[in-house]
C-alpha cells in the first residue's frame, strides 16, 4: 500500500505542476527572427559583445537595466540585464558568448547567449511575482571566470533573494537537454512539468566530461541551479560537431521561456543563508 499511495502523491504533485503550468503566460518571437540572431555569429568577442547590448537595447532593455561589469583577465565584460526591481526574489539566467579556436565553439559559445535578450522580450509583458537577471558571462566555458565574478559580487541580500540559477549552454544540436545530476532536483522537476505542458522533447544528457561549467560559481553559494543544453552523447565522450538544427533550436527557446514563466509562479523562497 505504501508504494501505491507513493504513487498516488506522485502523479497528484505532477498533476498540480501541469495545472499550473498551463497558465503561465509569454509572448513568442517569430522562428525567423530568433533565427537570424543566431546565425549571425559576430566574428571577435568585442564584437559579441557589442551586438549583445544592441540586442538588449531592441527587445527594451535600457537605462540602469543593462550594465556592463568588468572581469579581470577577460577582455569583454559580462553583460546583464535586469526585469523587474531586483529587489525582490530573483531568478538568473546565464549564458557565456566568448569566441574559441574550435569549430563548434563559436556556434556553442554564440547560441545560448544570443538567446538571452528574446527570452527576456518574451517575458517582459506580464508582470511577474520575480526579478529575473539575464546575463552573458564573459568567458568561454572551460573557464568561468565571468560567471564567478558576477557570483563574487552578490550582495548578502541579492544572495538571499537568487531563487534559481538558470544555465544555458550550447543549444540547437539536439532537442532539449539537462545535465539532472548536476541540477537541482526541483528544477528539474518543474521542467519536466513544463515539457509536458508544451509537450515538446527533452531528456537528460551527462556533460560532466567537459569540465566547468557557468552554473558552478553559484552552486558554491548555495544557490539552486540547472543546467540546460542540447549536446549528444557523442558530443560529449567524442568531441565530434553536430549540425545545427533550427527546429530544435527554436523549441528550446519556447521551452526556456515557458519554463522560466512557470518558475516564476512555482519558486518558493528559500530559508536566508548563514
Amino acid at each position: 500500500m505504501r508504494g501505491t499511495g507513493l504513487v498516488i502523491t506522485i502523479c497528484s504533485l505532477l498533476f498540480c505542476g501541469f495545472c499550473l503550468a498551463q497558465k503561465v503566460q509569454f509572448t513568442s518571437i517569430d522562428e525567423p527572427l530568433i533565427l537570424a540572431r543566431m546565425k549571425s555569429i559576430p566574428e571577435t568577442n568585442a564584437e559579441r559583445a557589442a551586438r549583445l547590448k544592441e540586442l538588449f537595447t531592441e527587445a527594451g532593455c535600457n537605462g540602469n537595466a543593462l550594465v556592463e561589469q568588468k572581469v579581470e583577465g577577460e577582455e569583454t565584460p559580462n553583460i546583464s540585464c535586469m526585469l523587474g526591481t531586483g529587489k525582490d526574489d530573483t531568478v538568473i539566467v546565464g549564458a557565456h558568448y566568448e569566441r574559441t579556436s574550435s569549430s563548434q565553439k563559436p556556434l556553442d559559445n554564440w547560441s545560448g547567449a544570443s538567446l538571452l535578450p528574446a527570452i527576456y522580450q518574451s517575458l517582459r509583458d506580464k508582470k511577474r511575482s520575480h526579478s529575473f537577471i539575464f546575463v552573458a558571462f564573459a568567458d568561454d566555458g572551460k573557464n568561468p571566470m565571468g560567471a564567478e565574478v558576477f557570483a563574487r559580487h552578490l550582495t548578502r541580500a541579492q544572495l538571499n533573494h537568487a531563487e534559481a540559477m538558470v544555465n544555458i549552454d550550447a543549444l540547437g544540436f539536439s532537442p532539449t537537454k539537462v545535465w539532472t545530476a548536476h541540477s537541482d532536483k526541483d528544477l528539474v522537476h518543474a521542467l519536466i512539468v513544463m515539457v509536458y505542458a508544451l509537450k515538446l522533447p527533452a531528456s537528460q544528457i551527462d556533460i560532466a566530461a567537459l569540465g566547468h561549467t557557468d552554473s558552478d560559481p553559484f552552486a558554491a553559494r548555495h544557490i539552486p541551479q540547472i543546467t540546460i543544453h542540447s549536446l549528444t552523447q557523442q558530443n560529449v565522450i567524442t568531441g565530434a560537431t553536430t549540425q545545427f538544427r533550427p527546429n530544435n533550436y527554436y523549441d528550446t527557446y519556447h521551452l526556456l521561456c515557458g519554463y522560466l514563466a512557470y518558475l516564476d509562479q512555482s519558486l518558493k523562497p528559500r530559508p536566508p543563508s548563514e
